[in-house]
């Protein structure tokens, strides 16, 4: 599910809040006005109310009947406590006191909204509790070469910016097991999270699990699969070379996936330890050709010892 999608579903969901909190208060309404003292202040308030505006539009003066309502409405609530009811018994109780359930406020989304947001985009992104990190816990120091360190820094913060616009729809970071790739697309997948980017962070063997699910799921499970790798905004593909193969499934539904994200122009980012000449032998040269072999990739190699060793 992409942010657009997912931002109509989530008003949909606070609309629907606000629906169900105006039927509640309307049931409680209606049967308040069975009783015959509440029904008859109610209408005199309504006339009062009425008359009210009536002075206004003429230009005279409302005092004596604010007062008049004022009482009315002192004796409506009397009347409430009778019969075991409020006055917000009769009112609608909104989720968010400060849009109403409208989700905007002076037509700037809420931060109901923005809350919902968040913790759904989270939700969908994949990342674990424990994946934190951002750039903030980027140190290019650790790097053998810190300039290559600065150089990553300013990669992640252009994808960042980019909000997964970016100027090539396939990033490649290669790189041997300990060099850092994962802490990065952790720290990337974060910030994209925090701009309220829809991420799909899914690690390689997860991958594999999933399109075997995809391939041997109902349809609703094929339609769910789409919405994970193909309408988020962002697909991040973790250590790519270590998941299990199965045959006419694997590449198959990647072939897919890359192919129509491509088309669709969103930006996907994967890291391996593979070598061109490996990722060829592993996923065939159809695969290889979208992905290490395409001039509309980025590829980076993160030439670097083991920072495992290094950070202990």
């Amino acid at each position: 599910m992409n942010k657009i999608e997912l931002e109509n579903k989530i008003l949909n969901e606070i609309l629907t809040n606000r629906q169900d909190a105006e039927h509640l208060a309307d049931v409680r309404y209606f049967k308040a006005l069975q009783n015959k003292d509440f029904d008859a202040i109610d209408k005199e308030i309504r006339a009062l109310i009425i008359e009210k505006a009536k002075l206004e539009f003429e230009g005279k003066s409302t005092a004596e009947v604010d007062e008049s309502i004022k009482t009315a409405k002192a004796k409506r609530a009397e009347v409430l406590q009778k019969m075991g009811m409020t006055l917000q018994d009769i009112r609608p109780n909104y989720s968010c006191k400060i849009c109403n359930d409208t989700g905007f406020v002076d037509n700037v989304r809420c931060s109901c909204f923005q809350t919902r947001l968040s913790r759904a985009l989270f939700q969908n992104s994949n990342m674990g509790k424990s994946m934190t990190h951002t750039f903030k816990d980027f140190d290019p120091n650790i790097y053998d070469k810190p300039e290559f360190g600065e150089k990553m820094l300013k990669l992640g913060q252009k994808i960042v910016e980019s909000e997964g616009n970016f100027s090539v729809p396939v990033i490649i970071i290669r790189g041997e097991v300990g060099a850092g790739k994962s802490f990065f697309l952790e720290c990337v997948a974060n910030e994209l999270l925090n701009r309220n980017v829809a991420v799909c962070f899914m690690p390689a063997f997860e991958l594999s699990q999933n399109l075997l699910e995809w391939h041997l799921g109902a349809f609703d499970t094929k339609n769910l699969m789409q919405q994970i790798f193909i309408d988020c905004d962002v697909l991040i593909l973790d250590d790519l070379g270590t998941e299990p193969i199965y045959q006419n499934i694997s590449l198959e539904y990647m072939q897919n996936i890359i192919d129509v994200r491509i088309m669709k122009n969103k930006l996907t980012i994967i890291s391996t330890n593979l070598h061109t000449e490996e990722f060829m032998e592993r996923y065939g040269d159809r695969l290889a050709s979208r992905l290490v072999m395409s001039s509309n990739a980025l590829k980076l190699d993160l030439a670097n010892s083991d920072l495992r060793k290094r950070v202990r």
